[in-house]
């Protein structure tokens, strides 16, 4: 790694909170995937580590509380409305890059999602954008925004 990428990836260790979703279409078109007040966390660890875990505010309680079963439709608007996923991670000059090993979208399970990386200088504000990957039907931009979890 370049000095660059190691003092990148040292300013990205941490856990971080999501503020904003933004889906850019090709047209320029912006929509919001989890709404506007989108829930999430992503975490990066000294080991090489990434969790990341992104829903939609207020989502419905599933019918029963059996936590591997109930009503289809409800269940299918849960999937809809969440995002999980597990990985290794490397930088990559100023993009990371995530190797994924577990998928709440199995597609993703063994590939490499590339995102790029914006870094405040203070290190309390972070921007993460893909390239256009299809998101509910139409190629799009992914940019979520984020802000450093401080300790309590």
């Amino acid at each position: 790694m370049t000095p660059r990428e190691t003092a990148d990836r040292a300013q990205l260790l941490g856990a971080w909170r999501l503020l904003t979703w933004e889906a850019i279409g090709e047209d320029g078109t912006i929509d919001l995937p989890m709404g506007t007040d989108p829930e999430g966390v992503v975490v990066y660890t000294p080991d090489g580590t990434m969790m990341t875990t992104l829903g939609r505010a207020g989502r419905t309680p599933i019918t029963g509380g059996d936590v591997l079963a109930g009503p289809d439709d409800e269940r299918l608007a849960a999937f809809g409305s969440f995002i999980a996923y597990q990985s290794r991670f490397r930088m990559d000059g100023r993009d990371v890059i995530h190797q994924v090993e577990m998928s709440l979208f199995p597609n993703w399970v063994g590939s490499a999602q590339r995102r790029h990386v914006e870094l405040s200088a203070d290190g309390r504000s972070l921007v993460l954008s893909s390239d256009p990957i299809l998101v509910r039907g139409r190629m799009s931009r992914q940019r979520l925004a984020w802000e450093r979890i401080t300790g309590q």
